[in-house]
């Protein structure tokens, strides 16, 4: 199990963006170990993960493992790192009853997290959150195109679509040429619902489907919505905010795969 292979000093680290006391002894003992092993492997390690390191030392006695290249040094010898355990276990057990590190709702860390209101919590400080805007049905409509190559296999998506909370004003349905055109959906959902039989490769339904909104959202019929969709929009211009990988040498053209991948999509839009 993935979770089981987290070390226990990951696990339970209190994040660097946390709010820390800096008259406290501990802390001190802490930072003070941290200038020690600056010239040492354990420099690798981020600064908030080490210390939780050193205190899970100090009370379960579980000494951190390093990756077998980092203890090597520039002749290609192996290190020898000194015994702090002891160290380590005395500091527990003058702080150990205290419980020195402190969990509250009042701060939380997003770690840059992608996020509207809806999904904060009762915290007052707030760290690495990106909020954008949720969807206003007042603003910009969406369609849901629904790839389908047998018959009736999006009839679960469709019956079970008026039990979400979801901002699709239409839901078009791609399919084979040869299927048949359901004509009963309006007794299925209140969300308008149409088929259309497709002309191309059915890789090509992000092309093909007709659609009459600006924007649009593309899944097939192995799916099912969400029970709560959450679009998210940038603030005033109210565009959908959605992953992309930039087109750069670091994160795109040192891949050839990504490099073909740009060069296919310029043959149809040469412009980008």
């Amino acid at each position: 199990d993935f979770y089981e292979k987290i070390p226990i000093s990951l696990l339970h680290h209190t994040n660097g963006n946390a709010i820390y006391n800096t008259s406290h002894p501990l802390l001190e003992r802490l930072v003070g170990q941290l200038e020690v092993e600056a010239p040492c492997p354990y420099n690798s390690i981020p600064y908030d993960y080490r210390m939780s390191q050193m205190w899970v030392e100090g009370t379960l006695g579980i000494v951190p493992k390093l990756a077998p290249k980092i203890m090597l040094n520039e002749e290609g010898e192996n290190i020898t790192l000194s015994n702090n355990t002891d160290m380590f276990n005395k500091w527990a057990e003058i702080w150990e009853e205290e419980d020195p590190f402190k969990y509250t709702p009042v701060i939380h860390n997003y770690a840059a997290t992608n996020l509207i209101p809806r999904h904060l919590g009762p915290e007052y400080i707030i760290h690495g959150a990106k909020l954008y805007s949720p969807w206003d049905p007042t603003k910009t409509e969406v369609t849901l195109v629904v790839s389908e190559w047998f018959f009736d296999r999006s009839l679960h998506l469709i019956q079970h679509l008026d039990d979400k909370d979801h901002p699709f004003s239409e839901v078009v349905v791609m399919v084979p040429p040869a299927a048949a055109a359901h004509d009963d959906y309006d007794l299925m959902t209140e969300v308008p619902v149409r088929t259309q039989h497709r002309g191309a490769p059915d890789f090509m339904d992000l092309c093909e489907a007709d659609i009459k909104t600006d924007w649009f959202m593309i899944t097939n019929s192995y799916h099912h919505v969400a029970r709560h969709v959450d679009l998210m929009f940038t603030p005033g211009t109210f565009k959908p905010v959605i992953p992309f990988t930039p087109a750069t040498y670091a994160f795109c053209f040192k891949y050839p795969y990504c490099k073909e991948t740009i060069n296919l999509a310029q043959r149809f839009n040469p412009g980008h």
